[in-house]
């Protein structure tokens, strides 16, 4: 109440025309964040902390409550987990829903990297600029690419412009990527100081400058369908460099500890499934896990170490635990679609299955050892506990090295790039199974010799699908390479979201249970919080506006 009649005060003064500057003064204060950095304080290393941070934040929430961010949205619509809280694409999801990952993109990563970049620049810190610059850039493209245009030249200049207009897509990824090259020039300038803390490579300038490399070509490949022509040729300028994330040693991830509290250090999915007697809206997708163990007649061999079955030797579901299972197959559905029960007790739930939660929490099939930290499924028969696997020591895989080998592989098959797609299509597949099997041992789980894929089990795996892509026309064989990228993108709903929409693969998603959910959603709301707030932005009339980059004809599942 104090607050309140102080402000009014100084409202009267600045009416009575003596003191608008300090009525200025007095509101930027109240919309500093106390808990950042100020450029007062011109500590680099804590502004470069907060940029990674709120990175980390924007791209894999790690918070309890509001969960919502690039990679659990993409998840979500893409039926790697569920898609839950609407039984029409259009009602899913509310403008507010949106606004803890915008602020985590403008006031945390953009707004840090725009007061860092100068600091360090002035400095000589140029593995500083260079990293900020990179975190800015991909910050910028998936904003582009979540929610279309979106502010860029007018953002986070304060009280000079509380209103900033939003910058075509297109334009806002050219600036992106001119922030990527400058980065790239930073790095080859030796820095004056290395990073306190590089949470993602230890300061190595190299493989910073090789992500950088691989952003482009990533950014490329999006973009393909705008220019064709325009994309191949900066394509293969970059695979002739072959300068790419190629080497798990160069992977772009974000890696958790094991602390329990004060802070938590966990991964958030091990920390939201782990909890005995806590009932949580987390279920994988049940098309994900029927891709895993139904679909080519044989288990991934990944499956053991992607999730953990909670219970596995008899599922003894009822109607108040798997509402679906007393349900019949939905009509529309067609006749190879999964639906509701899995073999072998693997418990998911089906693609916009809006039912309460049921009493299946101990039950329901969760996150595994990769890359959520949790346990390896031997076949325990028993439900996750905060003391099991590696206590969420998990990573966020933001661009692994497989990820490149299958986008060379789209590459080949739609531009004709160089490169064999069916070579790079069994080494994206060899390298994400190698990753993922070598992954426990990193990180202080032990596996039994005995669940380890053999040799011979992953070459039929990879023999499968190989045959699998000799016998398909040339949109099938489009349609397997991106199917294998899918499986290989567990734990990365962002890029699997976009190759969704680029490609409208894989082509055999699970529908909506509702038979009519209404247009896929192409691009999200515009936060409530700048809809709202900002005279400049005006709020999407639905969700089936597209980025600039998706030519994708409609409709998608």
């Amino acid at each position: 109440m104090k607050q309140k009649i102080y402000l009014f005060t100084i409202l009267f003064i600045c009416l009575a025309g003596s003191g608008c500057k300090k009525l200025n003064d007095k509101f930027e204060q109240y919309r500093t964040d106390p808990s950042g950095p100020s450029p007062d304080k011109a500590n680099i290393d804590l502004y470069l902390n907060h940029v990674q941070l709120s990175f980390r934040n924007f791209w894999g929430n790690d918070r309890i409550t509001n969960p919502y961010s690039l990679t659990e949205l993409g998840a979500s619509l893409t039926r790697m987990e569920i898609l839950i809280g609407g039984v029409t694409y259009a009602n899913v999801y509310v403008p507010e829903t949106f606004d803890e990952l915008w602020d985590q993109a403008y006031r945390g990563v953009i707004n840090h990297s725009n007061t860092l970049i100068p600091l360090a620049e002035k400095a000589g810190l140029t593995t500083h600029t260079g990293i900020a610059k990179i975190l800015k850039a991909y910050t910028l493209i998936a904003l582009v690419d979540n929610f279309g245009d979106v502010p860029n030249t007018e953002a986070i200049l304060g009280s000079e412009n509380t209103n900033p207009k939003t910058d075509k897509g297109d334009e806002v990824y050219t600036a992106a990527l001119a922030l990527l090259d400058a980065a790239i020039t930073d790095f080859k300038t030796a820095p004056s100081g290395a990073p306190l803390n590089d949470l993602f490579y230890g300061g190595d300038v190299a493989k910073w400058t090789t992500l950088a490399k691989t952003l482009k070509l990533r950014a490329y490949m999006t973009t393909r369908l705008v220019n064709a022509a325009d994309s191949k040729a900066k394509i293969s300028a970059l695979l002739t460099e072959n300068d790419l994330v190629d080497t798990d040693a160069e992977e772009f991830v974000f890696r958790y500890g094991t602390q329990l509290d004060n802070p938590v250090s966990r991964h958030p999915k091990f920390t939201r499934t782990y909890r005995v007697g806590f009932a949580q809206v987390e279920w994988v997708g049940t098309y994900f896990l029927w891709s895993l163990t139904e679909e080519k007649g044989m288990a991934d061999p990944r499956t053991r170490y992607y999730v953990y079955r909670q219970r596995t030797t008899s599922i003894n579901w009822n109607g108040q635990q798997l509402p679906c299972g007393i349900r019949t197959k939905p009509a529309h559905y067609p006749a190879s679609a999964p639906y509701c029960i899995l073999p072998n007790g693997y418990w998911g739930r089906d693609h916009g299955n809006n039912d309460p939660i049921p009493q299946d929490n101990e039950k329901r099939t969760i996150y595994g050892v990769y890359y959520a930290g949790g346990k390896f499924d031997n076949d325990d028969n028993r439900s996750g506990t905060p003391d099991d696997g590696a206590k969420g020591a998990g990573i966020h895989p933001i661009w692994m090295a497989s990820y490149t080998e299958f986008l060379k592989a789209e590459a080949a098959l739609t531009l004709a790039t160089t490169g064999d797609p069916k070579t790079l299509l069994e080494g994206g597949i060899r390298k994400s199974i190698a990753r993922v099997i070598a992954f426990p041992g990193q990180i202080g789980v032990t596996v039994p010799a005995t669940r380890v894929p053999t040799t011979a089990q992953i070459n039929s795996y990879v023999t499968k699908v190989l045959s699998n892509y000799d016998a398909a026309s040339t949109d099938g064989k489009l349609n397997i390479v991106m199917k294998e990228w899918y499986m290989a993108l567990w734990g990365n709903g962002y890029d699997a979201y976009n190759n969704y929409r680029r490609t409208g693969k894989p082509d055999d998603m699970q529908p909506m249970v509702n038979s009519t959910p209404g247009p896929f959603i192409r691009t999200f709301w515009y936060p409530a919080v700048t809809a709202n707030l900002n005279k400049s932005t005006t709020q999407k009339a639905d969700l089936t506006q597209k980025v600039f980059w998706d030519k994708n004809p409609d409709p998608l599942k």
